[in-house]
């Protein structure tokens, strides 16, 4: 008699643990869509193909992993005008989503980018980009701007991995008269 009273204070305690594994197992679930249900409308999560990364990190140099060298000033430059063509494809599919004509302008500021090198690679690690204006929350604009700076083949180098910043116009075909 006294293993069935055993066996009946277990039970409440397993039906509450069985009851919690059931909603955390649906709450998963239910997260795994990417598509976010707004009323009967659907929007896509949108997300770059490249991280960003945080400016303000401590930076630990190994000096075994990595050489002392640093990348060229003037061949990075040259490597990053690469991305203005695909960050103006960007730009143009910006102004199509609002309903722009193509040769008006966008915004006249300008955005900062900040590209975290890898020198054996010559490949962006990461790339932040700052809009100006309401242009920061247009995370399809900036994720496509990110991507852009994030394909560019940059020159490669034997050292650890250096963070350079460009301040560029958003819409390249705004000129000041």
């Amino acid at each position: 008699m006294e293993r069935k009273n055993d066996a009946m204070d277990k039970s409440p305690k397993t039906l509450v643990a069985l009851s919690l594994g059931a909603l955390m197992a649906t709450t998963t679930l239910a997260c795994k869509d990417p598509e976010i249900k707004a009323g009967n409308r659907a929007t896509r999560t949108v997300e770059a193909s490249i991280s960003t990364f945080d400016p303000d990190a401590d930076v630990v140099l190994d000096l075994d992993k990595y050489g002392s060298e640093r990348p060229d000033d003037y061949a990075v430059q040259q490597a990053f005008a690469q991305a203005y063509e695909p960050m103006d494809v960007c730009v143009l599919a910006a102004k199509e989503r609002k309903h722009m004509a193509a040769e008006s302008v966008l915004h006249d500021g300008m955005m900062d980018i900040s590209i975290k090198l890898d020198g054996p690679k010559g490949k962006a690690m990461a790339v932040n980009a700052s809009l100006p204006g309401k242009l920061d929350k247009d995370s399809t604009l900036k994720d496509c701007i990110r991507d852009a700076v994030g394909g560019v083949q940059f020159p490669s180098y034997d050292g650890p991995p250096v963070v350079v910043d460009f301040h560029t116009e958003v819409d390249a075909g705004y000129m000041d008269e």
